[in-house]
């Protein structure tokens, strides 16, 4: 028996991390629907970045607790992507090293992360060179509302594009949750451990 099977797999966070606004989708693993969506804000630029991460971090448990996740859920975030901005990039590590900090503190397992350059062509089948963001988050859309369509509409968001282009860092967190599902099934089936379906 793998480790995977030891747990019982109820539901799934998944986070599109920032310092700013992070995403999150919470996904019942059986079923794959949608059980939640929001949004965490952070204090704004003028505090200081040690308290604008502890507020991250009080918002983040409080989450935790609202949704009742417990050991056997998971929680995967979108790993980094091409550092064009060090610094930004830097802080936006310590808010994903929050969210799996908190989870592990809790007993949530964390697998590890999905990089949106995989989210991109296993899940929207965008290949090749990298295209403009507008096209991407237009896709990413599109596929958000072609699989998701009745649990947002359940959820009380209008399932058309003009709404979900306000909620980019939700449509993010969906696509990751999405991604994630389907590894988790993967690793089912194959008997796999979970950790060597996601980057680490």
């Amino acid at each position: 028996m793998s480790l995977f099977v030891r747990y019982r797999m109820q539901k799934l966070l998944a986070v599109d991390p920032s310092l700013t606004c992070s995403g999150w989708a919470s996904l019942n693993i059986e079923s794959g629907r949608i059980l939640a969506v929001g949004k965490i804000r952070s204090k704004p630029p003028s505090f200081a970045l040690s308290e604008r991460i502890a507020d991250i971090q009080e918002k983040v448990e409080l989450l935790y607790r609202t949704l009742e996740l417990s050991g056997g859920d998971i929680v995967v975030c979108e790993a980094h992507t091409t550092v064009r901005d060090p610094k930004a990039a830097f802080k936006v590590e310590q808010v994903r090293t929050v969210f799996e900090a908190v989870a592990r503190a809790h007993g949530i397992r964390v697998p590890g992360r999905l990089h949106p350059r995989t989210v991109q062509t296993e899940l929207l089948g965008l290949r090749g060179k990298q295209l403009r963001r507008d096209i991407v988050k237009e896709t990413a859309a599109g596929a958000v509302l072609h699989l998701f369509r009745d649990d947002l509409e359940r959820l009380g968001i209008a399932a058309d594009r003009e709404v979900l282009r306000k909620h980019q860092d939700i449509v993010d967190a969906i696509l990751i949750g999405s991604l994630a599902l389907t590894r988790i099934e993967s690793a089912r089936r194959g008997d796999l451990h979970l950790d060597t379906l996601f980057t680490k």
